[in-house]
């Protein structure tokens, strides 16, 4: 977003300054070429402490990441709702909070938050932002009386793929954050029925100790040529590396609003084998991969034993054509031109 825009607007990112459920922070304000940040101290106080950030910035417009946020996202609206953001348009952007699949995950925690916000009318002058037909749908099934609706894809960049590194068995890897929503736990419970070597590498964050605990515990009892192994958090600047040394993405997950980690997966040339809960559709009528429905575990196993049986130059043609898929989709996309006109409506209202 800001390579892309920071020429043209002023970005000036506020967040936490810890990862969840870290100890230690990090340095309270960072500038880069084209966006400041500024870290806010976790903990009670950051409400307050948030409120006043924006008003010494007095922005144009508050740009809210995520919907069923307690940290900052409620307080903003409420601050909206009361009257203390004047002089700024707020816009919220769900990033795939509104699809079926993530409001299935602690549906009543979500119903009451969802409940509020209608009654409170803390959206009543907040743009709502989607990134395309699926989320626009999402939008207006939960917020059916909300008339600004804003429409702007996601703005990703192409990676560089490095070489594939060939491996003596069937690499599979997993990114995503290790939640409930992503079903990690599908993937062990399909992996289990495999009667192939394989090895299998999960990497994202844990945002649920419990159901981590479920996951390393599937994992325990995969078969023994079946190895699955935590690799916590992949930084940024390691992701092509990684990719390099994967055959194929792993990712069944309940929904997707874009699917960053498939889109990544794909530039690098990964095939990906994903649920049809994406916008990523067609995959195997274009040779990169599989988009299965969740309710049949058995297809995502015979998919994976298919592929495995793939000789070497039909995994590097599914590798080609999955640098094309993505390929196609950047030339096609006009994210960042309507990314620039949403703001700058919003930015002048």
């Amino acid at each position: 977003m800001t390579d892309a825009l920071g020429g043209q607007f002023d970005f000036h990112l506020l967040a936490r300054d810890r990862p969840f459920r870290a100890e230690e922070g990090c340095a309270s304000r960072r500038t880069a070429d084209r966006f400041t940040a500024s870290y806010l101290r976790a903990g009670s106080g950051l409400p307050l402490r948030l409120l006043q950030t924006i008003h010494g910035l007095a922005p144009d417009l508050v740009w809210l990441n995520g919907f069923f946020d307690r940290e900052f996202t409620l307080p903003l609206l409420l601050a909206r709702r009361g009257g203390l953001l004047p002089g700024m348009s707020v816009l919220l952007s769900p990033r795939g909070e509104f699809n079926p699949g993530a409001l299935a995950q602690k549906p009543r925690r979500k119903q009451a938050f969802v409940a509020f916000a209608t009654r409170g009318r803390l959206l009543q002058t907040v743009a709502l932002h989607a990134t395309g037909a699926l989320e626009e749908n999402a939008c207006r099934t939960l917020f059916p009386a909300h008339r600004t609706l804003q429409s702007a894809g996601n703005i990703r960049p192409l990676l560089v793929p490095l070489p594939h590194v060939p491996g003596d068995k069937v690499r599979l890897a997993f990114l995503g954050r290790i939640t409930p929503v992503k079903n990690l736990h599908l993937a062990l419970e399909v992996l289990a029925g495999a009667t192939i070597p394989l090895q299998f590498d999960i990497y994202g964050p844990s945002e649920d100790a419990g159901y981590l605990q479920t996951c390393r515990a599937l994992a325990e009892r995969l078969p023994p040529h079946v190895q699955a192994s935590f690799k916590g958090v992949l930084p940024q600047q390691q992701l092509a590396t990684v990719l390099a040394e994967t055959d194929l993405l792993f990712l069944p997950s309940a929904g997707e609003n874009f699917g960053h980690a498939i889109f990544e997966a794909l530039s690098c040339g990964v095939p990906v084998l994903i649920s049809d809960q994406t916008p990523w559709t067609s995959l195997r009528l274009n040779g990169a991969g599989w988009d299965l429905p969740l309710g049949k575990k058995a297809d995502f196993l015979e998919a994976i034993q298919a592929f495995a049986g793939y000789d070497e130059g039909t995994r590097l043609s599914m590798r080609a054509n999955a640098r094309a898929l993505a390929e196609d989709h950047h030339r096609r996309n006009d994210a960042v031109s309507r990314t620039e006109i949403m703001l700058r409506e919003l930015c002048a209202a």
